[in-house]
């Protein structure tokens, strides 16, 4: 079985999901880089709090966890949208038998899409299960997630317990920034991860 760990550093916002609605714009994964940084810059004038929302406690613990985590430099991955965890998992063979462990403030199981791409940031699972229906899933949520689909509630195991992730085997990690879900003044903590990451990792020779 090859274990996944994959964190989404939208969980980490110290905002609730009323919040998130009323700060946040309403963005997806494909609007131009631009255009975002415009709809944010507009929010932290309409809402000038939006500057002192900062990481809740479970950075920290992630933080120390991946201190001790020790993988192969080529299994570490990190992206802005969440959607590139799918051609990371397509390039695994299929017959391995895939743990995924998704830190996530969203579930991803979704169905909406458009366009000609049906994988995007909100229904990459979906889509990992329909091809691979054997795969083992793991869900850390905040308490206010939404937890619903439209088949019903999010059908795989599901926790708020983030120190679980201490009774996990990971052979990669994946970590996106996902920056319309992110406020831009907190940059500097998701690269704050990806450098307690790098710290840890090895070439294999």
């Amino acid at each position: 079985m090859v274990g996944i760990l994959s964190i989404d550093f939208d969980y980490f916002i110290n905002a609730s999901s009323q919040e998130r609605d009323l700060y946040f714009p309403n963005g997806s994964d494909d609007l131009p880089k631009k255009m975002l940084q415009s709809m944010w810059k507009k929010r932290y004038l309409s809402y000038p709090e939006l500057r002192k929302v900062g990481v809740i406690n479970d950075y920290y613990i992630l933080k120390e966890f991946l201190m001790k985590l020790r993988i192969p430099k080529e299994n570490f991955i990190k992206a802005d949208s969440h959607k590139y965890i799918k051609k990371f998992i397509d390039r695994l063979p299929k017959l391995l038998q895939l743990r995924i462990v998704n830190i996530d403030f969203h579930h991803d199981y979704y169905h909406y899409y458009q366009g000609s791409d049906n994988c995007n940031c909100g229904n990459w699972l979906r889509r990992v299960i329909e091809e691979r229906p054997n795969t083992i899933v793991k869900w850390i949520r905040r308490n206010d997630s939404q937890i619903h689909s439209l088949d019903g509630l999010f059908p795989f195991e599901n926790t708020e317990d983030i120190k679980s992730i201490y009774y996990e085997n990971f052979d990669y990690v994946f970590l996106c920034r996902s920056p319309e879900w992110s406020p831009p003044h907190l940059n500097s903590k998701f690269e704050e991860l990806v450098s307690t990451i790098s710290k840890t990792l090895y070439l294999i020779s």
